[in-house]
């Protein structure tokens, strides 16, 4: 038999309820339960919650808007729909709360707020029935890139930033807006390099460009851009250099002076803001080459 924890949530005179997420006990629209708990009550959590799954990302997959268990065979074997373009803030409808196994409801119950906003996102989405891209950034920057890697090789045929070996997928997986931890904020710096940085097409896009030796990869996407598109991105490529520093200094060798001048360029005052900032600048990167190269009307429009 099934068991079911029970999560605190406030009703709609402001007080505090505790009440099961068993959906066969909580209202629904066909009338059920009627003095019960709607089954799309509203239950909030510290964004903590999913630290746990971003730290298995083999086992647990974390989409915009969805969580979900994956089997040793690859089978998404249960899940549930989230709100996680909520700020500061995990939202769960109390009835998807039971479609968890009732260890992991016990993890959230930990988590288990009473004081938090469900996104704008989330009503577009459950109660209008309207497709709405995330607003959280992180979550927004991996719907752009592959969008953006979709329409390049529309065009060119080819990749511009190559897509991440199985090894690396989890790069991309565990991508998200890191606590004050100096730990999580230098790995999520690494991965977001090796997006943008580390996965740029340069057997590619060096073929036909006149390049002095030894050129780097942001060089050569510099060169790339400026001979075979005959435009600059001078801030796109000092944010670009800026951001490679910054995993340099930070990741790969002892901190010290050096990584605190790269720091200070991208400093906003937390951790957390200070990686929104710099997710907000990669996406306005993809945006930026969008408009100029793909947008362009040439015949060949994507």
């Amino acid at each position: 038999m099934m068991k079911f924890e029970k999560f605190k949530f406030k009703d709609g005179a402001g007080k505090e309820v505790k009440y099961t997420c068993d959906e066969s006990k909580l209202a629904n629209l066909f009338g059920a339960n009627s003095n019960a708990p709607s089954l799309l009550t509203k239950v909030f959590f510290k964004r903590e919650v999913l630290d746990k799954y971003y730290g298995k990302p083999s086992k647990y997959s974390i989409d915009d808007g969805y969580f979900f268990y994956i089997r040793d065979d690859g089978v998404n074997e249960w899940g549930m729909p989230i709100d996680n373009n909520a700020e500061d803030c995990v939202m769960v409808y109390l009835g998807d709360l039971g479609k968890m196994p009732y260890e992991e409801q016990q993890h959230w119950k930990i988590h288990n707020i009473t004081n938090g906003n469900s996104s704008p996102v989330s009503f577009t989405r459950d109660f209008q029935a309207e497709f709405c891209s995330p607003t959280e950034p992180v979550l927004y920057f991996k719907e752009r890139l592959e969008i953006f890697n979709g329409k390049w090789k529309k065009r060119f045929g080819c990749d511009l930033f190559k897509p991440l070996s199985k090894e690396d997928e989890h790069h991309l997986k565990t991508l998200r807006a890191p606590d004050e931890e100096q730990k999580d904020f230098d790995e999520i710096v690494l991965s977001l390099n090796k997006l943008i940085i580390d996965s740029l097409n340069v057997a590619e896009i060096k073929k036909g460009i006149a390049l002095d030796e030894n050129e780097k990869s942001i060089s050569i996407l510099q060169k790339y851009l400026e001979q075979k598109h005959n435009i600059s991105f001078p801030k796109m490529i000092a944010f670009l250099k800026d951001l490679q520093n910054l995993r340099s200094s930070g990741s790969a060798h002892r901190k010290g002076d050096n990584y605190k001048k790269a720091y200070k360029k991208f400093d906003k005052g937390s951790l957390s803001e200070t990686f929104r900032d710099i997710v907000v600048k990669s996406i306005m990167l993809l945006n930026t080459i969008d408009n100029r190269i793909l947008g362009k009307n040439n015949g060949n429009k994507s």
